[in-house]
């Protein structure tokens, strides 16, 4: 039996509210989410558009085949969320002030992201694009960019990172000088 296509439009969920965990096939439109608990959630099949979690765990929440257009996160945790199996048809998310420490992004195409005073330690953008993205005061800790593209990407207030630019597009990306060093650690070189 096929389940039920639920929708919520202009809708604020808080922490009281419970979704059903596991819930498929929704569709929030211009909703908010205030300190509410998805960790381990399964969203697959449904749809967020202008949408924003403000203080929420959505850590190892399932965004298998969910979309997820102009979503926004504030002061939110996401550790170990797996973006790349999200629908890829209109998938923009930004976020500030989130842990997304181990999450994946691979072949995810999100120009003009902005991750603003983020927690990104061992997060995989491998493939993805990145192009005009900002990442402001954010810890690429083990952040792993392979054959992705960062260009004209602004990365000079981001620290800890280390991209490959034989490895990744950075055209006319934006570093700041004490940043080089993120540049040119596969060469060993000190920077003074």
């Amino acid at each position: 039996m096929a389940q039920e296509e639920i929708y919520y439009d202009d809708r604020v969920f808080s922490e009281a509210d419970i979704l059903e965990k596991g819930r498929r096939t929704t569709h929030f439109n211009n909703c908010t989410f205030k300190k509410c608990d998805f960790s381990e959630v399964d969203f697959r099949s449904c749809n967020f558009t202008n949408c924003e979690f403000d203080g929420c765990n959505l850590s190892m929440v399932k965004f298998n085949d969910t979309g997820l257009d102009n979503v926004n996160f504030k002061n939110s945790k996401l550790v170990g969320t797996d973006f790349s199996v999200a629908k890829d048809f209109l998938f923009s998310v930004n976020f500030t002030d989130c842990i997304l420490d181990y999450s994946t992004f691979v072949k995810k195409k999100n120009k003009k992201a902005k991750f603003i005073g983020c927690s990104l330690k061992g997060t995989d953008f491998s493939e993805a694009d990145l192009t005009l993205a900002i990442f402001k005061r954010c810890d690429l800790s083990g952040t792993v960019f392979m054959r992705t593209i960062l260009a004209q990407a602004n990365l000079s207030e981001a620290y800890n990172f280390s991209i490959d630019p034989e490895q990744n597009n950075i055209r006319k990306a934006l570093f700041s000088n004490s940043g080089l060093s993120g540049l040119l650690h596969k060469y060993d070189i000190v920077v003074a």
